[in-house]
């Protein structure tokens, strides 16, 4: 059965203290660490620094279940046609390996990021590959999975859906990197859970599990949408799916009370049988 973590990216107004306390009187185990300021940036955060938040969370008895250092937003483009950029991008996650490795977590998040609108998508895919297959050569070395995730068509031109996923993974070639869906770039693909289960079947390793409008990138608490959570439900559990569904709420609307609106979801995942 698939279990479900906390995600601090929308407690970023308050401190990683109150996110990890706040998880601990929702009721869950587990937490997806979206590494950012001011929580853990990655490009100035210290290994000590690091292991001092594993020590935070430990003694709350959680789990890190992903690690994922912020990447949708500027300077962060493995796809760049500027070639210091997309260097700074390369080292960037390499740093994030070795990050994720003084937080004991295995696994850190990788988006493709996105070329030029006005250049053709294969330029900045070949870009993309090249920099997963680098990042991905790390990861094997450290004992890493890279958990590869599509972004919408707001977000990116390169990774929008599930083909270009399984295209993306088979080109790097890499035992290291996995497949994941966030389930809103999902159903603007028109995508579904069962088709990501047919393609990658136990590659499928992780899931953002949202509520949203169908019709922009909203990632909304589960209850303000109007995904089918019961279907959802169906899907998973056909398919054996015992993997984590991280809580990815982002909003500006969520920063003042970040926990209620974690709850809320809870409460409809809770009624649906999660």
């Amino acid at each position: 059965m698939a279990k479900i973590a906390n995600m601090n990216f929308h407690y970023h107004r308050y401190t990683f203290d109150y996110f990890l306390d706040s998880t601990e009187r929702l009721g869950l185990q587990a937490i997806e660490l979206w590494a950012g300021a001011p929580h853990l940036y990655v490009g100035d955060a210290t290994h000590q620094e690091a292991a001092a938040m594993r020590n935070k969370i430990d003694r709350r008895g959680l789990e890190i279940v992903c690690f994922t250092p912020e990447q949708c937003i500027y300077p962060i483009n493995l796809s760049s046609k500027d070639d210091t950029l997309r260097r700074r991008s390369i080292d960037y996650f390499k740093k994030s390996l070795s990050m994720a490795n003084s937080l004991n977590c295995g696994r850190l998040l990788v988006t493709a990021g996105y070329g030029f609108f006005d250049e053709p998508k294969e330029d900045a895919w070949e870009r993309a590959r090249d920099s997963i297959g680098e990042i991905a050569l790390e990861a094997k070395q450290a004992g890493a999975v890279l958990v590869l995730e599509p972004l919408s068509h707001f977000g990116s031109n390169v990774i929008n859906n599930a083909a270009d996923l399984k295209r993306m993974i088979d080109e790097v070639g890499s035992p290291n990197v996995k497949a994941m869906l966030d389930t809103v770039p999902m159903m603007l693909a028109g995508d579904t859970i069962d088709g990501y289960a047919a393609a990658f079947g136990d590659d499928l390793v992780h899931i953002h599990f949202l509520d949203g409008d169908g019709k922009t990138s909203a990632h909304l608490a589960w209850g303000e949408g109007c995904f089918p959570l019961e279907a959802f439900k169906r899907s998973l559990d056909d398919h054996g799916y015992d993997g984590y569904l991280t809580l990815e709420i982002i909003g500006p609307k969520y920063n003042w009370d970040p926990e209620s609106a974690t709850r809320l979801s809870l409460e409809h995942l809770r009624k649906a049988g999660f």
